[in-house]
Protein backbone atom coordinates (compact mmCIF):
# COMPACT_ATOMS: atom_id res chain seq x y z
CA UNK A 1 0.00 0.00 0.00
CA UNK A 2 1.24 3.90 -0.45
CA UNK A 3 -0.42 6.79 0.67
CA UNK A 4 0.55 11.14 -0.28
CA UNK A 5 2.26 13.52 1.63
CA UNK A 6 1.36 17.19 0.30
CA UNK A 7 3.40 19.83 0.22
CA UNK A 8 6.53 21.47 -0.82
CA UNK A 9 8.23 21.43 2.95
CA UNK A 10 6.54 18.07 3.91
CA UNK A 11 8.01 16.87 0.20
CA UNK A 12 11.91 17.73 0.47
CA UNK A 13 12.00 16.46 4.00
CA UNK A 14 10.08 13.14 3.19
CA UNK A 15 12.56 12.33 0.53
CA UNK A 16 15.68 13.70 3.23
CA UNK A 17 14.52 11.30 5.44
CA UNK A 18 14.49 8.48 2.91
CA UNK A 19 10.87 7.62 3.00
CA UNK A 20 10.80 5.35 -0.07
CA UNK A 21 8.60 6.87 -2.77
CA UNK A 22 6.90 6.14 -6.24
CA UNK A 23 6.28 9.20 -7.68
CA UNK A 24 6.23 12.92 -7.62
CA UNK A 25 3.19 14.45 -9.02
CA UNK A 26 3.13 18.24 -9.89
CA UNK A 27 0.13 20.20 -10.69
CA UNK A 28 -0.13 22.44 -13.79
CA UNK A 29 -0.75 25.60 -11.90
CA UNK A 30 1.50 24.81 -9.54
CA UNK A 31 3.54 28.36 -8.35
CA UNK A 32 7.14 28.18 -9.60
CA UNK A 33 9.64 29.84 -7.51
CA UNK A 34 12.95 28.74 -5.19
CA UNK A 35 10.44 26.20 -2.93
CA UNK A 36 9.18 24.35 -6.15
CA UNK A 37 12.99 24.09 -7.60
CA UNK A 38 14.05 22.94 -4.25
CA UNK A 39 11.43 20.01 -4.44
CA UNK A 40 11.98 18.96 -8.33
CA UNK A 41 15.90 18.58 -6.82
CA UNK A 42 15.09 16.65 -3.73
CA UNK A 43 13.16 13.94 -6.18
CA UNK A 44 16.22 14.45 -9.11
CA UNK A 45 18.54 13.76 -5.94
CA UNK A 46 16.31 10.56 -5.13
CA UNK A 47 15.80 9.53 -8.39
CA UNK A 48 11.93 10.07 -8.51
CA UNK A 49 9.93 10.16 -11.04
CA UNK A 50 7.98 13.50 -11.99
CA UNK A 51 4.67 13.56 -13.40
CA UNK A 52 3.39 17.24 -14.30
CA UNK A 53 -1.01 16.45 -13.75
CA UNK A 54 -4.15 18.64 -13.52
CA UNK A 55 -4.33 20.50 -10.51
CA UNK A 56 -7.67 19.18 -10.01
CA UNK A 57 -6.19 15.15 -9.72
CA UNK A 58 -3.82 16.69 -7.32
CA UNK A 59 -6.73 17.59 -4.84
CA UNK A 60 -8.66 14.34 -5.03
CA UNK A 61 -5.58 12.51 -4.15
CA UNK A 62 -4.59 14.67 -1.35
CA UNK A 63 -8.12 14.65 -0.03
CA UNK A 64 -7.26 18.50 1.64
CA UNK A 65 -5.94 21.92 0.42
CA UNK A 66 -2.85 22.51 1.98
CA UNK A 67 -0.80 20.59 -0.97
CA UNK A 68 0.51 23.13 -2.61
CA UNK A 69 0.50 21.66 -5.90
CA UNK A 70 3.19 18.74 -5.02
CA UNK A 71 2.35 15.49 -3.82
CA UNK A 72 4.32 12.59 -3.03
CA UNK A 73 3.57 9.07 -3.04
CA UNK A 74 5.41 7.34 -0.52
CA UNK A 75 5.30 3.31 0.83
CA UNK A 76 3.13 3.24 3.73
CA UNK A 77 4.84 4.22 7.10
CA UNK A 78 6.35 1.66 9.41
CA UNK A 79 5.02 3.24 12.65
CA UNK A 80 7.66 2.54 15.74
CA UNK A 81 6.98 0.63 19.42
CA UNK A 82 8.15 1.84 22.93
CA UNK A 83 11.41 -0.60 22.68
CA UNK A 84 12.14 1.75 19.52
CA UNK A 85 11.70 5.24 21.27
CA UNK A 86 13.76 3.88 24.55
CA UNK A 87 16.52 2.81 22.34
CA UNK A 88 16.92 6.36 20.68
CA UNK A 89 17.06 8.00 23.83
CA UNK A 90 19.94 5.68 24.91
CA UNK A 91 21.48 6.04 21.69
CA UNK A 92 21.48 9.24 22.22
CA UNK A 93 22.97 9.20 25.76
CA UNK A 94 20.27 10.77 27.76
CA UNK A 95 17.40 10.51 29.60
CA UNK A 96 13.76 9.49 27.21
CA UNK A 97 11.81 12.33 26.64
CA UNK A 98 8.18 10.98 25.14
CA UNK A 99 5.57 12.79 24.25
CA UNK A 100 2.01 11.34 24.41
CA UNK A 101 -1.01 12.96 22.33
CA UNK A 102 -4.19 11.01 24.30
CA UNK A 103 -7.06 12.13 21.77
CA UNK A 104 -6.30 15.31 19.41
CA UNK A 105 -9.33 15.53 16.75
CA UNK A 106 -7.67 18.33 14.77
CA UNK A 107 -5.31 16.91 12.13
CA UNK A 108 -3.65 20.73 12.41
CA UNK A 109 -2.63 20.18 16.33
CA UNK A 110 -1.60 17.35 15.61
CA UNK A 111 0.71 18.17 13.21
CA UNK A 112 1.51 21.39 15.05
CA UNK A 113 2.86 19.15 17.92
CA UNK A 114 5.17 16.64 15.82
CA UNK A 115 6.84 19.84 15.03
CA UNK A 116 7.38 21.50 18.12
CA UNK A 117 7.86 17.13 19.25
CA UNK A 118 10.78 17.20 16.71
CA UNK A 119 12.26 21.08 17.29
CA UNK A 120 12.50 19.69 20.92
CA UNK A 121 14.49 16.63 20.51
CA UNK A 122 12.18 13.76 21.46
CA UNK A 123 12.76 10.66 21.43
CA UNK A 124 9.49 9.44 19.96
CA UNK A 125 5.53 10.20 20.15
CA UNK A 126 3.35 7.98 21.43
CA UNK A 127 -0.96 7.87 19.94
CA UNK A 128 -3.90 6.19 20.02
CA UNK A 129 -4.72 3.69 16.55
CA UNK A 130 -8.58 4.94 17.63
CA UNK A 131 -10.12 7.81 19.10
CA UNK A 132 -8.19 10.36 17.77
CA UNK A 133 -7.05 12.31 14.56
CA UNK A 134 -5.23 10.24 11.88
CA UNK A 135 -1.74 10.58 11.13
CA UNK A 136 -3.27 12.10 7.42
CA UNK A 137 -1.52 14.09 4.72
CA UNK A 138 -3.40 17.47 6.33
CA UNK A 139 -1.21 16.43 9.58
CA UNK A 140 2.04 16.00 7.96
CA UNK A 141 1.31 19.39 5.89
CA UNK A 142 0.55 21.11 9.50
CA UNK A 143 4.30 19.01 11.02
CA UNK A 144 5.93 21.08 8.14
CA UNK A 145 7.62 17.53 7.15
CA UNK A 146 8.21 17.12 11.07
CA UNK A 147 6.82 13.91 10.69
CA UNK A 148 9.12 12.61 8.43
CA UNK A 149 12.03 12.61 10.82
CA UNK A 150 10.35 11.14 14.05
CA UNK A 151 9.71 8.04 16.07
CA UNK A 152 5.68 7.33 15.79
CA UNK A 153 4.99 4.55 17.90
CA UNK A 154 0.72 4.20 17.18
CA UNK A 155 -0.65 1.94 19.99
CA UNK A 156 -3.40 -0.18 20.60
CA UNK A 157 -4.02 1.47 24.47
CA UNK A 158 -2.84 4.20 25.70
CA UNK A 159 -3.51 2.77 29.73
CA UNK A 160 -1.64 -0.28 29.15
CA UNK A 161 1.26 1.67 27.59
CA UNK A 162 1.20 4.51 30.17
CA UNK A 163 1.45 1.36 32.54
CA UNK A 164 4.43 -0.01 31.01
CA UNK A 165 6.16 3.77 30.96
CA UNK A 166 6.03 3.92 34.60
CA UNK A 167 7.61 0.07 35.10
CA UNK A 168 10.53 1.69 33.35
CA UNK A 169 10.93 4.69 36.07
CA UNK A 170 9.30 6.90 33.59
CA UNK A 171 7.03 9.34 34.38
CA UNK A 172 3.85 10.57 32.96
CA UNK A 173 3.41 14.63 33.60
CA UNK A 174 0.40 17.10 31.99
CA UNK A 175 -1.13 20.25 31.94
CA UNK A 176 -3.86 20.59 34.64
CA UNK A 177 -5.20 24.29 35.04
CA UNK A 178 -6.06 23.46 38.60
CA UNK A 179 -2.91 22.07 39.50
CA UNK A 180 -0.91 23.20 42.54
CA UNK A 181 2.39 23.86 40.56
CA UNK A 182 3.80 25.84 37.85
CA UNK A 183 4.97 24.37 34.86
CA UNK A 184 8.26 26.60 35.67
CA UNK A 185 8.07 25.38 39.49
CA UNK A 186 7.99 21.69 38.61
CA UNK A 187 10.60 19.15 38.37
CA UNK A 188 10.33 18.32 34.42
CA UNK A 189 14.08 16.30 34.56
CA UNK A 190 14.87 12.52 34.46
CA UNK A 191 12.97 10.49 32.36
CA UNK A 192 9.83 11.81 31.45
CA UNK A 193 6.35 11.62 28.83
CA UNK A 194 4.15 14.94 28.42
CA UNK A 195 0.73 14.10 27.99
CA UNK A 196 -1.23 15.90 25.84
CA UNK A 197 -5.16 15.76 25.99
CA UNK A 198 -8.21 16.40 23.30
CA UNK A 199 -9.10 20.09 22.32
CA UNK A 200 -11.90 20.33 24.30
CA UNK A 201 -11.78 18.24 27.76
CA UNK A 202 -8.07 17.91 28.11
CA UNK A 203 -6.52 15.31 29.26
CA UNK A 204 -8.85 12.26 30.41
CA UNK A 205 -9.49 11.61 33.78
CA UNK A 206 -7.99 8.15 33.71
CA UNK A 207 -4.94 9.36 32.40
CA UNK A 208 -5.01 12.30 34.86
CA UNK A 209 -5.16 9.98 37.84
CA UNK A 210 -2.37 7.80 36.67
CA UNK A 211 -0.06 11.17 36.19
CA UNK A 212 2.83 11.28 38.36
CA UNK A 213 2.56 15.27 38.23
CA UNK A 214 0.10 17.64 37.09
CA UNK A 215 1.43 21.57 36.32
CA UNK A 216 0.28 24.83 34.96
CA UNK A 217 1.00 27.58 33.66
CA UNK A 218 0.72 31.15 35.13
CA UNK A 219 -2.10 33.05 33.28
CA UNK A 220 -1.76 37.00 33.58
CA UNK A 221 -5.30 37.40 31.07
CA UNK A 222 -8.80 36.44 30.76
CA UNK A 223 -8.37 33.07 28.64
CA UNK A 224 -8.34 30.37 31.26
CA UNK A 225 -6.12 27.76 29.39
CA UNK A 226 -4.26 27.51 26.43
CA UNK A 227 -4.74 25.73 23.35
CA UNK A 228 -3.65 21.69 23.51
CA UNK A 229 -0.82 22.54 20.97
CA UNK A 230 0.79 25.37 22.34
CA UNK A 231 0.41 23.71 26.15
CA UNK A 232 2.15 21.06 24.81
CA UNK A 233 5.00 22.91 23.13
CA UNK A 234 5.37 24.71 26.40
CA UNK A 235 5.87 21.48 28.50
CA UNK A 236 8.37 20.11 26.00
CA UNK A 237 10.53 23.19 25.86
CA UNK A 238 10.29 23.81 29.74
CA UNK A 239 11.69 20.28 29.82
CA UNK A 240 14.55 20.71 27.62
CA UNK A 241 15.27 23.96 29.23
CA UNK A 242 15.67 22.31 32.49
CA UNK A 243 17.59 19.73 31.04
CA UNK A 244 20.29 22.26 29.02
CA UNK A 245 20.41 23.98 32.71
CA UNK A 246 21.38 20.41 34.46
CA UNK A 247 24.22 19.73 32.09
CA UNK A 248 25.76 22.83 32.87
CA UNK A 249 25.48 22.75 36.64
CA UNK A 250 26.75 18.86 36.50
CA UNK A 251 29.69 20.69 33.92
CA UNK A 252 30.75 23.48 36.15
CA UNK A 253 29.26 26.05 34.51
CA UNK A 254 27.88 29.17 35.71
CA UNK A 255 24.27 28.96 35.82
CA UNK A 256 22.63 32.17 33.92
Amino acid sequence: MSEWIGGRRPVVEALAAGRSATRLLVAHSARPGPELNEVLAAARAASVPVETVDAHRVRQLAGFEGHQGVLLEVAERRFADLADLLAAATRRGHDPLLLILEHLQDPTNFGTLLRSAEAAGVDGVIFPERGAAPLSAAAVKASAGASEHLLLARVDGLGETAHELQDRSIRLIAADQDAPTTAWDADLTGPIAIVVGSEGSGVSGAMRRRCDLLVRFPMAGRIASLNAATAGALLLFEAVRQRAAGARLESGATPT
